[in-house]
């Protein structure tokens, strides 16, 4: 009986860790921060966040919104500024010198009647360099 809830154990665990690949890995850039660890010598940047209509949280709204993510890549001296939405019905991802990036989520989440600082925002996004 011992080994069978030991083995069940073992496979939930299995079934948990390869549940979602999309987070490992996950980098999460603050406004104004960046990520500078590829092996290729590549950085990537969080400009800001704009364009935040995302519905806040307590509102009843007609659609959920979308907010953008503006990065900025250097790579070889070569400077890439691009956008990523947090709507999936919109751009979430791109392939840019080689670099495969994935916006999975901005924080905060809006509340009704409570202004975000701009410096506050957060993006987490995954990136695969090839």
């Amino acid at each position: 009986m011992k080994k069978a809830v030991l083995l069940l154990l073992v496979l939930i665990g299995f079934s948990c860790a390869n549940n979602d690949d999309s987070s490992q890995g996950a980098i999460n850039l603050k406004v104004d921060g960046c990520f500078d660890k590829f092996e290729s010598g590549a950085k990537i940047c969080l400009d800001s966040i704009f364009n935040d209509s995302r519905c806040p949280t307590g509102l009843d709204c007609v659609w959920e919104g979308d907010a953008v993510a503006a990065f900025t890549l250097t790579k070889n001296n070569k400077v890439n500024s691009f956008n990523l939405h947090a709507n999936k019905k919109f751009q979430n991802d791109t392939i840019i010198e080689g670099i495969a990036i994935k916006l999975l989520r901005i924080t905060p989440y809006p509340v009704a009647n409570q202004p975000i600082d701009p410096y506050a925002y957060r993006s987490e996004i995954s990136v695969d360099e090839n």
